[in-house]
């Protein structure tokens, strides 16, 4: 399970930093043209606080088996 875990992450670290270098900061973060680009950031973001929130069960869960 650690390992899809950690796949999902990378997954998610290239689709942020993507829909970053995608992002036109000219236009505005909030542009009609960034949108796309800033729901996948959030979605991003979200993704990685959910990862992170699965690594702190599976190192909680090897504490409460000790």
């Amino acid at each position: 399970m650690k390992t899809y875990i950690y796949i999902a992450t990378i997954v998610l670290l290239v689709g942020l930093g993507y829909n970053l270098y995608v992002m036109d900061y000219r236009a505005g973060v909030f542009a009609e043209n960034n949108m796309h680009s800033l729901i996948g950031v959030c979605a991003a973001i979200c993704g990685l606080i959910l990862a992170s929130v699965y690594f702190s069960f599976f190192r909680l869960q090897a504490n409460l088996k000790k």
